[in-house]
């Protein structure tokens, strides 16, 4: 009788063993250069485990792979073994270094999540947090009180911390979002499940603990006022805009929506995050702020105003466009966006318009003299500002 044939070793998936491949060289190679480099992290008994349930170490070594490449080039190679220079290439695991790095963050977000609320089998650790990341915790963890049903509130219980990277963790790639982990943990899950990818756009914690200010209310009555498309795109675009959205009311945000959507897509959301630009924006005519809706997510209301006052409608959008351009992106903010400078903007309206122009072709010699105008200022703000 023949002997019974054994069966076939299962086959290796190749994806598994990449990632298994990634994690054995970030636990070995990757950790050995980081305590090379950072020599006080040898003083810990468990140096990988530490960094990865810690925000701020985990982010500053995320940075010290790109700043100091050279150390880890050898580890950066494609199949062939040649250096991969990019961040976006695959390397021989097939992945590219962004791709890692996003793994290396969802990690960082399950590991601190096991830390900040313990698991089935260990109970939460005592964390130490710097004085002003401390206030940033506390203000938002009031404002959730205060804004959310108790229900939502994220409460300390063993299980607490998956339910938290169950919902966070499909949104998280990149390093940047590594210190708002802390901030993003103190956000209700029920309300990051229902926000999706919208809730890691916010870049700062200022911006979530504005959304926690929001409220239930405000975000419901959003949802009456908006098709399921435009709730959708508003929460995976800028949540905050839901605050604007219940400000405006239906007859106003259709008005508004009617008006400067096609022209602006997805940075329409990001006009309706202030209710004083929004309140400017409703008193104006349709075609006004059509005019302007290039520019209608980065200005204040304040700008809107003095724009529709002192300009005439052709006038308008080469007025912005040149500011934006000679000023630059910050300065431009600083003297034209939300809160804004409103002596400075009421002065340079004013300039153009007692400023004669060639009446054969005064839009041409407007946008020959406006540079000046806005070099001047840069020259020497305080004496423009004197009018000097």
């Amino acid at each position: 009788m023949s002997e019974r044939a054994k069966p076939a070793a299962k086959a290796v998936d190749p994806d598994v063993q990449h990632r298994k491949d990634i994690i054995r060289t970030i636990k070995g190679p990757v950790v050995e250069r980081l305590l090379e480099l950072i020599p006080a992290f040898r003083a810990y008994d468990d140096a990988y485990g530490t960094v990865m349930a810690t925000p701020d170490l985990l982010f500053a070594c995320l940075q010290l792979v790109k700043t100091k490449r050279e150390k880890f080039q050898d580890l950066l190679v494609d199949p062939a073994g040649a250096p991969v220079e990019d961040d976006a290439t695959p390397l021989k695991c097939a992945r590219s270094l962004d791709q890692i790095v996003g793994m290396v963050v969802r990690s960082g977000a399950k590991a601190y999540s096991e830390k900040r609320w313990g698991t089935a089998t260990t109970p939460a650790a005592k964390t130490a947090v710097n004085p002003h990341t401390k206030s940033l915790l506390d203000k938002l963890s009031e404002l959730v009180k205060g804004k959310w049903s108790e229900a939502e509130i994220p409460k300390p219980l063993p299980t607490e911390g998956d339910k938290f990277y169950a919902a966070i963790k499909d949104h998280l790639d990149f390093d940047w979002q590594v210190p708002l982990i802390p901030f993003f943990a103190e956000i209700p899950v029920k309300l990051i499940n229902e926000l999706g990818k919208g809730v890691t756009t916010l870049r700062t914690p200022e911006g979530i603990a504005a959304l926690a200010d929001i409220g239930r209310h405000n975000m419901q009555q959003a949802r009456k006022i908006l098709s399921d498309e435009m709730m959708r795109e508003m929460l995976d675009t800028q949540p905050l805009a839901a605050k604007g959205v219940a400000f405006l009311g239906k007859e106003r945000y259709e008005f508004l929506h009617g008006a400067v959507y096609d022209k602006m897509g997805d940075k329409f959301w990001e006009v309706c995050v202030d209710c004083d630009r929004l309140e400017a924006m409703e008193v104006q005519n349709a075609k006004d702020l059509e005019n302007m809706a290039d520019w209608l997510h980065l200005i204040s209301g304040d700008t809107i105003n003095q724009l529709v006052h002192y300009l005439q409608f052709n006038q308008t959008p080469i007025f912005l466009s040149v500011a934006q351009e000679r000023l630059g992106e910050d300065t431009f903010a600083k003297v034209f966006g939300p809160p804004g400078n409103k002596k400075l903007i009421k002065m340079f309206c004013e300039k153009v318009k007692h400023t004669p122009l060639d009446p054969a072709d005064p839009i041409e010699d407007l946008r020959r003299r406006l540079p000046d105008v806005f070099g001047a200022y840069l020259r020497s703000p305080a004496d423009f500002e004197k009018g000097l």
